[in-house]
């Protein structure tokens, strides 16, 4: 995940998050539901948002987390912790994220990943090439030469 419980708390007040917390329904005492952490759910649901719009650029999971895409996740998951009726500012931060994050989708924006080892900065572009070709093709990293496959029976 981009950010934890406690990045929530330290951006946003521990009471604010607690308050949020109790916001959510708890289930009623004669069904069997399994308690669900409201914060965890959020925060898990920020980071699948925030995958479907950075994974076609970037190889995931990413290497380390980015100061930006945590303060992303945080507002995203704010947003959802507000499941009734969240208030104007916290719409404007999840729409400023989203808006953030359809930049980074069509190349407008990056991230800025550091590599954790050699603190440069990790390249965006996914290795798009297929990891075998379709038969009648010439693949120029196959294990075989283009001689080789020359010489073998086509179909």
């Amino acid at each position: 995940m981009y950010a934890t419980e406690a990045d929530l708390k330290r951006r946003f007040g521990v009471q604010q998050i607690e308050n949020l917390k109790l916001m959510f329904p708890a289930p009623d005492e004669d069904e069997e539901v399994e308690t669900v952490d409201a914060v965890q759910t959020a925060l898990q649901d920020a980071t699948e948002e925030i995958n479907g719009y950075i994974g076609g650029r970037y190889s995931l999971p990413l290497p380390n987390v980015p100061s930006n895409l945590n303060r992303i996740a945080c507002d995203i998951a704010r947003y959802r912790l507000h499941f009734e009726q969240p208030t104007e500012h916290v719409t404007k931060l999840y729409d400023d994220a989203i808006a953030f994050l359809k930049r980074v989708q069509d190349n407008k924006a990056d991230l800025q990943i550091m590599d954790a080892q050699t603190q440069e900065i990790v390249q965006d572009q996914v290795d798009t090439r297929p990891s075998a070709a379709p038969i009648g093709t010439t693949y120029t990293d196959g294990v075989f030469s283009d001689d080789v496959l020359g010489k073998m029976p086509t179909m």
